[in-house]
């Protein structure tokens, strides 16, 4: 298990969003302006086999859609992975389409699903345009969607990006559309869009063993910050421990934010949700619990290459002068689902001061 800078990650984001506010869609001012290589996938429940569309924002003239399905020899049905590339005219109101580029198109019957995402995406960018979606809150909009069978409620939310579409149901609840993962390219050689093929719940981590540590704890102190660590914990870095190749933690310091707290406090909680580099947030496994001046965020991600599952435990404290106290625990799947009682122990032992 390896570790970044979870600080001057969050930091360079930071500057990045408040760069100034960015038109992408056309007719939509964002309140969180995507960010080149940020894509969002859904499962689509409106067709007959398992089926998943994903959308991807390079730049304000250039995007793509996916539409991806698993072979099904049951039903003797091939796999089926169409992409379309658009280039759009950021200068007009409405979607406007300049030109586009499809791969993946092998049947006749591959017409219909083309059709359908182009239908998606003009009918997305009209619905986004007339509402508004601000801050941590989620927005429920009552509207009639011939794609999804007539009347619906769609979800809104800033953690999804693009067009901040969390899910579609019907009028009885029954899911019809709903995010899957979301995340941002880290390169132009990262390969998560277009390797996406979807996540059936939650995926099995490897069998692992867990080492069982020394009921004598002490406390690690970084800054405002401490955590009770048992022996099994070692320190790498001043705010960073790993438990051998179980578990990592960190604590970091992170400034107030430069403009709009609520804005700040909404990025966060996006871009900690998110995947990237073949590893994929699993949005049905995510939990983000607001209270006081405490955001925890719990989010699974699943790397396919290496049948890798691990979860994430986020605790941002927002302080009195505005700055913000920032836990990060990553524990592989497997060894959390067993050791449950511990990991809890260990995230009730944090402090800030």
């Amino acid at each position: 298990m390896s570790s970044s800078n979870a600080k001057h990650i969050l930091i360079a984001l930071i500057i990045s969003l408040f760069m100034g506010r960015a038109f992408a869609l056309p007719g939509v001012e964002q309140y969180i302006p995507d960010s080149s290589g940020e894509y969002i996938y859904y499962a689509d429940y409106s067709f007959q086999r398992a089926s998943f569309i994903g959308f991807i924002y390079y730049d304000d003239t250039t995007y793509a859609l996916r539409y991806y399905s698993p072979a099904d020899l049951a039903n003797h049905q091939f796999e089926k992975d169409i992409t379309l590339y658009f280039a759009v005219d950021p200068s007009k109101k409405n979607l406007t389409l300049l030109g586009e580029k499809i791969i993946g198109e092998t049947a006749t019957e591959d017409k219909d699903i083309i059709n359908y995402m182009h239908d998606l995406f003009y009918e997305f960018t009209a619905r986004r345009q007339k509402v508004t979606v601000i801050g941590k809150d989620k927005v429920q909009s009552k509207e009639s969607f011939a794609q999804f069978g007539g009347d619906v409620t769609v979800t809104y939310s800033n953690v999804a990006p693009i067009f901040n579409i969390e899910s579609i149901r019907a009028l009885d609840g029954t899911v019809l559309f709903r995010m899957q993962s979301t995340g941002q390219l880290s390169s132009s050689t990262d390969t998560s869009f277009l390797s996406f093929k979807g996540v059936d719940g939650l995926p099995k981590d490897k069998v692992r063993t867990f080492t069982a540590g020394k009921e004598d704890s002490e406390r690690s102190v970084y800054g405002s910050q401490s955590i009770l660590l048992d022996s099994e914990w070692s320190q790498s870095m001043e705010n960073l421990w790993f438990r051998g190749n179980e578990a990592l933690l960190s604590l970091n310091e992170i400034p107030s934010a430069p403009q709009e707290q609520e804005l700040y406090e909404t990025f966060l909680c996006r871009k900690l949700c998110q995947g990237t580099n073949g590893s994929y947030s699993i949005s049905t496994q995510t939990r983000i619990e607001l209270t006081g001046n405490t955001i925890k965020i719990t989010a699974v991600h699943y790397q396919p290459k290496d049948q890798n599952v691990t979860r994430d435990f986020n605790i941002i404290t927002r302080r009195s002068d505005g700055s913000y106290a920032y836990i990060k625990l990553t524990v592989f799947d497997a060894l959390y689902q067993e050791n449950k009682e511990y990991f809890t122990k260990l995230l009730d032992s944090y402090r800030v001061e």
